[in-house]
Order: structure tokens, then sequence, then C-alpha cells
């Protein structure tokens, strides 16, 4: 009597996998209904059919998708089965044998029966079975009877085969972004039953985003990838692998509807988790075609692919933001260019005062601002101002507050309505920021400056008769610029005598903190300029006491000094003295006579 025998490229393995051609018809397809169930998504639900005339057999192909394949040929209809013809439905291979004679003793006995069989081979199709990444080799696929069907499993050469080329691609590995869906790919020859596979993290903000997404077969791009956040969410706050073997019969998800809607039947998800051992994200595997498609041992499995591959998530997510920090920098250092691109070059000349400056952000940039601005009638305001707060916001507000300041002097000469437009300006934009503000102007015609001050310290004034300090115009102090609109200023004119000399600083020269907290004062600036000496000297003086001062410690705040010092008027050749051309002049020994 005719009957069929299972092999496995050519030799013969276990009975569990042979299947009894009794009826006059067995069908084979994915439906639970059908003679020979074949669980795999490549298979159509009734695929194709064996029909018994007699003694005789046919395979007909059931307008399949993926067609059924006699030897190798696509078939059309309905082809006469001989002994050891081979059917191929996607990945599975069944031979058939009708002779009971050519049987080996393996399939007699008690577990022999009367009748043809089939039998089913593992069967390597290259399209599927390629290594990610791998020039060489193909996974291998194992089908395994259980009560609901076959089950796909790979080969243990096949696993290991993977998980190697996994380590391969984990390996130094610092663009995680390039790697891991190559993981996902080697996870599918190792997990030949898996549909889906996807890597979710979670962000600062708490929300879990898929980060990589793998699904077996084509994939429509306008389709939306649903994932079950109760999975995630039970994995990655137990800090557990889980099993599910039939997910929608889970107890631990009764609760969750997406589970039946997203049609999971059986899934593994394992978590990511930091050096730490914080869960940061989950890996998962799952499958649409029945229960069983996963088993115990395939958990650890996937755990430990997830351990490493949390590692080099880790590991690159320092790495980006390593770079991210190196790309930071580089744009810092260009802010510090154009900031000082903002800041005067070179000092005023031919005013009849010398001015010296010193400028210190506590960062890369800052919110420190002076500045030297020509006027009209030869007049020079020199500006110091302080945005409060430091870093990229407050420089962002100081460049706003420069160009402001410029056009506001230029188009008022009466420098106190200025700053009133220059408030109603710079207060129109809403920033939650203000700026403290001194504007000194100096004008070599006169033997006064002019002070407007907006909630600044008041200029330290050496007086060079008796060495004396004062500080005008400190009454006349208005509010900082940029907290409310509507705000009146008031200039106060201070004489200047020939070696009187002006300091202008911003409290990060006297709020300078060492490192026991301790600042540096404003009485001690009053001590430094009533010392002597001229602009340069009295600058070198104080920048040097504050930052020995702070010392070690990181600096407090930004640091803008500038010193204005009175000199001897020098005449014009329009001032200097002209002789008529009709004196004589005679020089001897030294002397200048005049006849």
């Amino acid at each position: 009597m005719a009957f069929l025998a299972t092999q496995r490229d050519g030799e013969r393995i276990d009975n569990d996998a042979k299947f009894e051609l009794a009826l006059p018809e067995t069908t084979i397809g994915r439906l639970q209904e059908c003679g020979i169930v074949v669980d795999a998504k490549a298979v159509s639900r009734m695929h194709a059919k064996v029909v018994r005339d007699g003694s005789s057999y046919y395979i007909e192909d059931l307008k399949s998708r993926n067609g059924t394949f006699l030897n190798g040929q696509l078939i059309a209809g309905s082809e006469v089965l001989r002994e050891g013809d081979r059917i191929r439905i996607s990945d599975v291979e069944l031979v058939f044998e009708g002779d009971s004679e050519s049987v080996p003793d393996l399939f007699k006995g008690p577990a022999a029966c009367n009748g043809t069989k089939f039998g089913v081979m593992m069967y390597d199709e290259s399209e599927t079975a390629q290594l990610s990444g791998s020039g060489s080799g193909s996974a291998k696929v194992e089908y395994r009877s259980s009560s609901d069907g076959l089950k796909m499993t790979a080969t243990p050469e096949a696993k290991l085969e993977a998980l190697m080329q996994i380590n391969r691609n984990l390996g130094n590995v610092l663009a995680v972004d390039d790697v891991l869906p190559k993981v996902l790919e080697s996870l599918f020859d190792i997990f030949p039953s898996a549909d889906r596979g996807f890597v979710v993290m979670q962000t600062e903000a708490g929300d879990l985003v898929p980060r990589w997404v793998k699904t077996r077969g084509a994939h429509d791009e306008t389709e939306t990838m649903r994932i079950s956040r109760t999975i995630i969410r039970e994995v990655m706050s137990s800090g557990e692998s889980i099993l599910s073997i039939d997910a929608a019969d889970d107890e631990r998800f009764d609760s969750s509807q997406s589970i039946a809607d997203f049609s999971i039947r059986s899934m593994i998800c394992a978590p990511l988790k930091d050096a730490d051992g914080n869960p940061f994200g989950a890996l998962q595997i799952d499958s649409t075609q029945g229960g069983g498609q996963f088993m115990e041992e395939d958990t650890d499995l996937l755990s430990g692919v997830a351990a490493q591959a949390g590692i080099v998530i880790n590991n690159a997510r320092m790495h980006e933001h390593a770079l991210k920090q190196k790309a930071v920098e580089q744009d810092l250092k260009l802010a510090t260019e154009v900031q000082q691109a903002f800041l005067p070059d070179s000092e005023p000349a031919g005013t009849g005062y010398r001015v010296r400056s010193f400028y210190q952000a506590a960062n890369h940039i800052g919110g420190d601002y002076f500045d030297y601005i020509e006027l009209d009638n030869g007049r020079i305001g020199v500006v110091v101002a302080d945005v409060v707060g430091h870093g990229v916001a407050a420089a962002m507000f100081m460049a706003k507050l420069s160009a402001e300041t410029r056009f506001c002097l230029a188009r008022e000469p009466d420098i106190a309505k200025a700053i009133v437009q220059l408030n109603d300006r710079m207060s129109r934009l809403q920033v939650e920021r203000f700026i403290t503000f001194l504007l000194v102007v100096i004008d070599s015609k006169s033997d006064c400056i002019s002070i407007v001050n907006a909630g600044h310290m008041a200029p330290i004034v050496r007086v060079n008769t008796d060495g004396s300090i004062c500080e005008p115009g400190e009454e006349e102090s208005g509010l900082p610029i940029a907290i409310d609109g509507g705000m009146d200023y008031e200039a106060v004119e201070f004489k200047m005598n020939v070696g009187d000399l002006a300091v202008l600083y911003t409290d990060g020269i006297n709020e300078a903190m060492d490192d026991q907290d301790e600042e540096f004062g404003m009485q001690r600036v009053r001590e430094l300029t009533s010392e002597g000496g001229g602009a340069e000297a009295v600058k070198d003086r104080i920048v040097k006491a504050v930052l020995e001062h702070v010392g070690e410690a990181p600096p407090f705040d930004d640091m803008c000094l500038v010193v204005i010092e009175r000199m001897e008027k020098e005449l014009s050749n329009k001032e200097a003295v002209t002789i008529p051309d009709e004196v004589e002049v005679e020089v001897a020994s030294g002397n200048i006579e005049v006849n």
C-alpha cells in the first residue's frame, strides 16, 4: 500500500510531521479546518489540495496567492503525483511516496498507519533565508507539529549564525540608526514565525516612540504601524521580558482592547536597559499567525539580544550627545566671534579723553554690552549695559539692544529723549528680560560729560585735585530698560577736569565671587580707583584684583569695565600760534627772539 515518508535534506526525520491521506480530498492551507495546516503568512487560507482517485493521487492548486510547485515547476491545475514527487508551498516542501515496501522500519509499528501519508522537509529559500549583511550561508527553517498545525522554527545552526551576525553588527557601533534595522532583520532569521519586529524608546517627556520597525514581506508605506503600549509599559515597568503564547487570551492584557484590535496572537517583548539597569525602551517581535509561535527558550534568546542592544543604544546615545555637544560648542564659538563684532575694536581718539575697556563673558557669549557711538557735533557716546542673565538668550537680546541704541541716538539729538525711545522700543518686544543701562556722552568742546542712567550703577569718578570719589547721576537714575514703556529719563551734566577719571562697570565686577561665595564688593572698586594712575593703570589694577579674587571658582557673571580719563587738550592746527610774515625770528642759544 502506498504511503508518504518525511525527509529533511534527504534524511528521514521523526514521524511527528507525517500526514495521512485517508480522505478523498486533503486540503492544505492556513485555515484550521484544513487537513494539513501550514501556519505561514505566505500560504493562502486554502492553498492546495491532494485528491485521491482509487490508487492514484493528484495535487491541485486552489488559486493560491503564491502558487504551488511540483518538483520545482509551478502548476496551473491538477497534476498526478508519483513516487518521490516534491510539492512546495511557500517555504514548506511535502514529499509523496506511494510504495509501502519502500518504507523503512522507522515508520512501522504502532506509530505507522495504513494509507498514503505526507511528510514535511525543510526548504531553503534564497530570498528569505539570507542573513542580513551576510554574503554566504543561509538560514534554515524547520517545521514542528502541534495541535494548531505546523509551526516554523529556525534550526540551531540558523540561530547561531544569526546571533553571530547580530554581534558583528553591534560590535563597535556608534550609528545605531544604521545597525538596529539589521538586527531586526537577523531576528527574523532566528524567529521565522515573527510577522513584525520593532524597537520602541522612551523620550525625555515619557512618551513611547517607535524608532525602528520591520515587517515580514512587503510593507505598505501608507499603512500606519500600530503598536500596543500596554505590552511595552508592562515590560518597562517590571524590567523583565514577557512571553505571551496567545496574547488575546492572556490575563495580563485583559484590559487592553488594543491587543485584540491589533490581532496579536503570540509575542515576545524584552526591555532595553541603560548602564544603570533602568529600562528606556523595549524590543518586541510578534505574530498574528496563531498561538504558540514562540517558546520559552525564545524569551531567553530575545532577552540576550535586547541586553546587548541596550548597551549599544546607550553608548550610541552618549556618542550622539557628545557630537551634539561638539556642534553646540562650534556654534557657540561662532556666536562668540559674532558677538565680538558687536563690541568696539578700538577706543575713540581725538576727543580729549583716554578710554580703556575690558570684557569677559561668563560663558562663550554673554549679556554684558559696551559700545562707543559717534554722535553729532563730534560727541562720543560711551554705553555700558547689562542684560539680566547670561548665555545665548542674553546675548541675542544684547544684539537687539545694540542696534536699537545706535538707531535711537542717531535720530534723536537729545540723549534723555533718545533713551526714552529706546526703552519704549525694547519694551514692545515683550521679552521677559530687562537691561540696566548707562550712557556717558563726552564732548571735546566742553568740560562736562552728560550722564543718563537707567537702573545701572553710577560711574565712580575720581577727582584729580584731591583724589576724592563721587558717583554722579545716582539719584537721577531711572528704571532699567524694557521693564515698561512710557518711562522718563534725565540727563545729568558733570564737570571733568584734566586728570579726572570715571569708571563704568557691570555687576560682574563688584559681584564677582570667590570659592567661598564672597563678593568682590563695590567698596573695593572705589578703593582701587582712588589709588591713582591713568585709565590704563586703573583698568589693569581692577581687572587683576577681580581675577585674583575669583581664583579657580567658575565665572559667576559676565564682566565689563570701561575707564574714561580727561586728558590735556591738544591744540588743533587751527588753534596753533601763528607768527605774521613781517616778524623776523632769530634762534640763538636755544632762545627765540622776536624783532
